[in-house]
């Protein structure tokens, strides 16, 4: 199911984190980064283990982790991880996250985890505001001293919560304009392979892949995009684990599909099969994970806007009405049915021109 314990995060036979997977030659591992990032945050005043589960959570390769995965990995008590999961919710730092039929809590963090704090931050100092400003109503008119202290605290929140504004709307102006750059290498780089391919490789768009109306309102245009195949496979090897795609589309639910999309330009090869997968990946996690097209995360290496063409693709050919029949037919276990069912019905709350 969704949200277990990655293949690329490795484990003792306890089921705990392993730190002698994917070190550098200086023994730096991935349990290395979770225990340093946890001191950090107890230098700093805060509770330890809450960094180590934000350090686990920004490292791992699946989209949400259930708590009975986070204190298998980390090694402590349920309670533990209850508590601290709590107050990171509280401050913005992960959200918690549903898995239609699944009982277990399950938690992620955004991409921009750090920008998500600093307007969550703002809540607290909103509050902080209010307090003051009941405590002074408290005061006689000789209490002149505590009168000054409380006007000084509702001033300074009133000030920082200002300065945060501007600071949240710097940030996102700067990572929006890393981002675009990180796009134009991108399409430098794609657009120099392209000219480097002899002209008799060049393939037509398969059928069923075509974006018939055009891109969806706010979506890049196709012009300026990377075609969807050489951008996936630009990205395949080095940010899509192969166990993301059996938590969202299990083997079961792939072997149903696969012969229902439309082939790509990598047609019968091993790597046009992983494209597609992939990009059917990205698409469940959209439809349910129920966020938009826009925060479709980046590891899952493709754009928003070639998974938001495959969906309209896919939605204008039936496919995902079809992949449930298909499914129907073949002997799958009750679970992997249930849940291609789920984004069956998350697909037809999105169609197009249904404003999902």
């Amino acid at each position: 199911m969704p949200g277990e314990a990655p293949a690329s995060t490795t484990y003792d036979s306890s089921g705990h984190l392993d730190g002698s997977g994917h070190q550098d030659g200086g023994g730096w591992s991935r349990e290395s980064f979770v225990e340093e990032v946890g001191l950090v945050w107890e230098a700093a005043g805060s509770s330890r283990m809450d960094g180590r589960i934000i350090a686990y959570l920004l490292i791992t390769d699946v989209p949400y982790v259930s708590s009975a995965a986070l204190a298998r990995a980390l090694r402590v008590s349920a309670g533990s991880v209850s508590l601290a999961t709590r107050r990171l919710v509280e401050a913005g730092f992960i959200r918690r996250h549903a898995v239609p039929g699944e009982r277990s809590h399950y938690f992620r963090v955004d991409d921009d985890v750090w920008g998500s704090f600093l307007a969550g931050e703002r809540r607290y100092l909103d509050r902080q505001e209010q307090l003051a400003e009941r405590a002074m109503e408290l005061l006689g008119p000789e209490e002149e001293a505590p009168r000054r202290r409380l006007g000084n605290m509702r001033d300074y929140m009133r000030w920082v919560r200002g300065s945060h504004q501007d600071l949240l709307t710097q940030w996102r102006t700067y990572r929006s304009q890393a981002a675009d750059q990180a796009t134009d290498r991108q399409t430098d780089q794609t657009t120099d392979r392209q000219k480097d391919r002899p002209t008799d490789e060049t393939a037509a768009p398969a059928a069923g892949l075509q974006d018939e109306g055009g891109p969806a309102a706010g979506e890049p245009s196709a012009a300026s995009a990377p075609a969807d195949d050489e951008e996936i496979r630009d990205h395949l090897s080095a940010t899509l684990s192969p166990v993301l795609a059996r938590h969202l589309v299990p083997d079961a639910l792939w072997a149903a599909a696969e012969p229902l999309l439309a082939s790509g330009p990598a047609s019968g090869t091993a790597s046009g099969s992983a494209n597609e997968r992939a990009a059917l990946t990205a698409v469940v996690y959209v439809l349910t994970s129920g966020c938009s097209w826009q925060q479709l995360p980046a590891q899952f290496g493709i754009s928003h806007s070639t998974a938001h063409r495959r969906f309209t693709a896919w939605s204008r050919a039936d496919l995902w009405r079809r992949w449930l029949d298909a499914l129907s037919a073949a002997p799958v276990d009750a679970a992997d049915l249930a849940w291609c069912s789920t984004i069956v019905k998350s697909a037809a709350s999105r169609r197009p021109g249904s404003g999902g």
